[in-house]
């Protein structure tokens, strides 16, 4: 057999196996969250295949993700003050096992909510939009929609904007969908950001911090709306509002679903979405059959293009968690600033630097990580669900234009406007501004409730 033919061949032998053990791994994390220590040995089962899974990743990541996890490792170097041994390290992958589920839960959601007649509607309607209220509509209906399907979004509103239409307004309709859907990062609990966070805090400061995040939303919406929209009115937002319409009932359940069982089992965010939305689906799928295969051909693509970020949060997690186990970085700090540093430097400096970092092409996950880890547990005065918030105002600013931003990658070729324009557009500004505003607000609340 020659090179030309077995090369093919091998690639698939891979992707087929590295999609068996990510969806062993999936259903062990989603079995431990039900079930709890009962199921132990299949979540050991877990940890070993998503090891291999990363093995067999490994080869094929992006030149990006090996320069992140590079970056990782030096952190990880110059924050331990011991080589990790191997219980460490069994520890640290059976930690990070959920965010291995959370990533493959969002694709199968993803790709459910494409088939929904209700999100057809909502892009029929934006699409009739008169063009002074199109950018309003894209940054609201990115809002909503980004809540649930994070990137999922920029594929349904692109198909909105006709092939033909000119850069200016393709780059106007890409930045309002990266706006909107980034800046939802501050109440959602389906984003990677939000698992980041509340993995350091208490899970009742994490939802705490959600309903912080809904206000800064709702301000950042409120403020840059008529900002950036000159003619912008109030019969413009009525027309954007009504484009979702057609799935608010849906969104509102979904999100009734996540909090009842997080209430009901006592679950984390993060654990409720991932326990929840695979029945959601199910249910979905159920009541539309016809949808079933092309739902799962998307899902297992998806799994084959998200495999660098299940690695690079993975790491991210992991680092995170050493860190954490062996309390170095207090005896780091203690050297550096004896005394416990002010709640508003922490809530100033967590969304700047994370948001100054992104647009030099280091991912938030690496920046957020770090400063998380200094600041909880104690590292400064802040109130720990507002920590999570800076964490997440950061999170959405930091990809609204950066480099390396997935969002701006993909609307890059969605919209066909050159990533630059995106990067070092009006979203950097918007960016910068958010990040600030964000931060003074926060330090404000901080000394009002802490």
């Amino acid at each position: 057999m020659s090179d030309k033919s077995y090369h093919p061949i091998q690639n698939k032998l891979i992707d087929a196996a590295r999609i068996g053990l990510i969806t062993i791994a999936w259903l062990a994390a989603l079995c431990t969250v039900m079930f709890g220590s009962a199921v132990q040995s299949l979540s050991e089962v877990g940890v070993y295949c998503f090891i291999l899974f990363a093995i067999c990743t490994l080869p094929r990541l992006r030149r990006d993700s090996l320069i992140i996890l590079t970056v990782l490792a030096v952190l990880t170097l110059m924050l331990l003050p011991m080589t990790p041994d191997l219980d460490a390290l069994l520890g640290a992958v059976e930690y990070v096992l959920i965010f291995a589920a959370l990533l493959p839960t969002m694709a199968l959601v993803k790709a459910t909510a494409i088939t929904m007649p209700s999100v057809q509607r909502s892009q029929a309607n934006l699409s009739a939009l008169p063009p002074e209220a199109s950018a309003g509509g894209f940054q609201l209906t990115g809002h909503f929609f980004g809540g649930i399907i994070n990137t999922g979004t920029f594929a349904i509103l692109s198909a909105v904007l006709p092939p033909q239409s000119p850069e200016q307004d393709r780059r106007a309709a890409a930045e309002a969908a990266i706006r909107g859907m980034v800046t939802s990062a501050a109440w959602s609990p389906f984003f990677v950001g939000f698992a980041v966070g509340q993995s350091f805090v208490e899970p009742h400061y994490a939802w705490m911090a959600i309903g912080f995040g809904l206000v800064t939303a709702t301000l950042f919406s409120a403020i840059s709306l008529p900002v950036i929209n000159r003619n912008f009115s109030l019969r413009q937002l009525q027309l954007a509002l009504l484009c979702l319409r057609p799935v608010a009932s849906r969104l509102a359940f979904v999100f009734v679903c996540v909090i009842g069982a997080a209430l009901l089992f006592q679950l984390t965010a993060l654990a409720a979405v991932v326990s929840a939305m695979p029945w959601l689906v199910g249910l979905q799928m159920l009541r539309n059959r016809e949808t079933v295969g092309r739902i799962l051909s998307q899902t297992r693509t998806a799994l084959n293009n998200i495999a660098d970020d299940v690695i690079v949060i993975s790491a991210a997690m992991m680092v995170a968690f050493l860190v954490n186990s062996y309390n170095n970085i207090n005896e780091i700090m203690q050297a550096v600033y004896p005394e416990m540093l002010p709640g508003w430097v922490a809530l100033m400096l967590t969304p700047l630097l994370v948001t100054v970092a992104s647009v030099v092409g280091v991912h938030p996950v690496i920046t957020s990580t770090a400063l998380l880890t200094i600041f909880s547990g104690g590292g400064a005065d802040v109130h720990p669900a507002l920590l999570v918030q800076a964490h997440l105002i950061g999170w959405g600013t930091g990809t609204m234009s950066s480099v390396a931003s997935l969002s701006v990658i993909s609307c890059a070729g969605l919209y066909g406007v050159p990533t630059r324009k995106l990067v070092f557009g009006q979203n950097m500004v918007i960016a910068f501004t958010y990040a600030i505003g964000g931060g003074l607000f926060l330090s404000m609340l901080n000394l009002l409730i802490w």
